[in-house]
């Protein structure tokens, strides 16, 4: 009996790890692919209309996956059931929602993208352009006030100054001379900071001003006392009342009990004074109040916090700010930008063209928040 080496013997296949690692990466993608629907995003974005909080951003908090639950700054993530609150300008919403619900689908498909939102300090393109330099000097500002005739229930002179303010020649009206805006029938008691970042938002210099938590506090301010009206309890009963009659509630009896959905119009009414914009925001609401209920079940130990982890450094850099190199009274506030010394306070450094340490031209500030 003979034998013969004729069989065919199958080919050897050799992966390589660029190979295996462009596979690996294929698998993962398509295992954490989350095709969330554009009405969902939208819904999302509109549940976070009122918003407490300037930082984190709606844009921020949306883009991270958190829904508003209509309770302070209380948000829900519908896709692992995560429930945080109490958040500070220094959490990122992305990175907050990655630590506490790592396997969520909805945190491992950004990841998998690479597109998580990240931390920008829009400050450094705060380009430093007043629309009257010749009024940056706080000896300028002052000598405007000095020949007026007319003035009339103004607040005290030099903190009109150091709000960036003129006399503007016509009646109590006064200018900033950053963003030109002019404001006028003074009350001795108004704060002239305080009105300029009301009224004018956009004035960096009196964003800087104020620094970041002040800033913040006055913008919601405004933001609450915009809302208008209250409804009262009566005349909102009857308008829920007319809403369970909708179509859309007999859709929704098969998935939620008639508490959860009319408690979802009650907030809705009550918090935004407005309808739901579509039937899918209003069943979002309706999900995210019984989520709500499901999870936290009495015990409000499975609603979560951020973790404030920066405090500690801007504690520790708060007390070797020292003080203006100006006008050596206040602490110092403003970084020059773009050689990073820190040397003045907001009024002083407003005043100056570069650096007074080394020489270099100023093209914007950063605020240090004490």
């Amino acid at each position: 009996m003979t034998t013969t080496n004729n069989l065919t013997q199958p080919n050897k296949i050799i992966f390589s790890s660029s190979n295996i690692s462009k596979e690996e990466k294929i698998v993962q993608q398509r295992k954490y692919s989350l095709n969330e629907i554009e009405s969902i995003r939208q819904a999302r974005i509109r549940s976070l209309s009122h918003w407490p909080h300037l930082t984190p951003s709606i844009e921020s908090m949306a883009l991270a996956g958190w829904f508003s639950c209509n309770v302070n700054d209380r948000v829900i993530c519908i896709y692992c059931n995560t429930i945080c609150q109490e958040w500070t300008s220094n959490d990122n919403p992305a990175e907050v929602h990655a630590r506490l619900a790592p396997q969520c689908t909805f945190v491992l498909t950004i990841s998998s993208k690479d597109c998580l939102p990240k931390i920008i300090n829009d400050a450094i393109n705060e380009k430093f352009e007043p629309i009257h330099p010749a009024m940056a000097e706080i000896s300028r500002r002052q000598a405007t006030f000095s020949n007026a005739t007319c003035i009339q229930n103004l607040p005290d002179i030099n903190d009109l100054v150091d709000a960036g303010f003129f006399f503007s020649g016509i009646s109590n009206a006064v200018t900033c001379f950053y963003c030109n805006g002019s404001l006028f029938k003074w009350n001795p008691n108004d704060n002239p900071v305080i009105e300029h970042a009301r009224w004018f938002p956009n004035c960096i210099y009196g964003k800087h001003l104020c620094g970041d938590k002040l800033y913040d506090r006055i913008q919601v301010l405004k933001k609450k006392i915009a809302i208008g009206h209250k409804i009262r309890s009566d005349e909102l009963s009857r308008l829920v009342a007319a809403r369970l009659d909708l179509p859309v509630v007999e859709r929704l009896r098969s998935k939620y009990s008639l508490v959860i959905i009319q408690r979802c119009f009650e907030d809705q009414l009550r918090i935004k004074n407005d309808d739901f914009t579509s039937d899918i925001d209003l069943s979002i609401a309706c999900l995210i109040l019984k989520k709500q209920i499901d999870q936290i079940k009495g015990c409000k130990d499975t609603i979560k916090t951020p973790v404030v982890q920066q405090e500690p450094l801007e504690k520790s850099i708060d007390t070797e700010l020292g003080e203006c190199f100006i006008c050596l009274t206040e602490d110092k506030q403003l970084a020059c930008m773009p050689c990073g010394h820190l040397c003045a306070c907001v009024p002083c450094g407003y005043a100056l063209h570069s650096c007074p340490i080394c020489r270099e031209k100023i093209q914007s500030f950063i605020r240090l928040n004490s």
